[in-house]
């Protein structure tokens, strides 16, 4: 008779399962793995898997979840005392854009995390959970969750289109004309211009090399499946 797990248990097993996803993922390529593949390297039966997760696609957004907080303590610590929120929303989406131009096992697992609509809402709902404050702030207080939602998934957009050219093997322009793109998206989406899209346009210029630093820091902890 199997002995029932508590639920702190039952988590622990889900915890140790997605760690071993994280690693097989950023070695293998998230299209080349399958249920089986991952549990014969975690060495328990395809069963287990599917008696915790319902597939691929729920372990990528659960590891989503993970990559998120690293991703937002990364933008965090390249916070200066002026910076408001905003600033940390567009260093959160440089960052994840830099992680996409330089790690190609990553760019693949962002590209199908951000698959279709469905997936780059499912991220943006995910997204608030984490990042509730910075993204309210960033917006507008007053939006509704619909309308934070909708500007939330413009970003991810653009982000998606281009890690498609990474993944596909074209780009439209040069690394700096595409951060470009995703900076004035981003301001875009929260309705910034003028002198204040300047000031974050040269902000992130002068922060650039302490990106590249943070974005190697980044896939250290990803790889080293340090994601809590």
């Amino acid at each position: 008779m199997a002995i029932a797990r508590t639920p702190e248990e039952e988590q622990a097993v889900k915890d140790q399962l997605i760690s071993i996803c994280a690693k097989i993922f950023f070695r293998d390529g998230y299209s080349k793995v399958t249920m089986k593949s991952l549990s014969e390297e975690a060495g328990c039966t395809t069963g287990k898997f599917y008696s915790n997760f319902s597939g691929k696609p729920e372990i990528l957004q659960i590891l989503l979840g993970k990559l998120t907080r690293v991703n937002y303590d990364e933008a965090s610590k390249l916070m200066d005392a002026d910076d408001t929120a905003f600033m940390q929303l567009v260093y959160f989406f440089v960052l994840q854009y830099e992680v996409c131009h330089v790690n190609e096992k990553l760019c693949e697992l962002f590209y199908y995390a951000y698959e279709d609509s469905d997936a780059i809402r499912s991220t943006a709902e995910q997204m608030k959970t984490e990042l509730g404050r910075v993204l309210s702030a960033s917006y507008n207080m007053k939006d509704s969750d619909e309308v934070l939602m909708s500007k939330s998934a413009m970003n991810f957009n653009i982000l998606r289109s281009i890690i498609s050219g990474e993944m596909l093997g074209y780009t439209f322009g040069d690394e700096k004309t595409q951060l470009a793109t995703l900076l004035d998206t981003i301001m875009a989406s929260c309705g910034v211009s003028g002198k204040n899209a300047e000031k974050v346009r040269n902000r992130v210029e002068e922060k650039y090399p302490l990106f590249r630093e943070a974005t190697f820091n980044m896939i250290i902890r990803i790889l080293q499946t340090n994601l809590s």
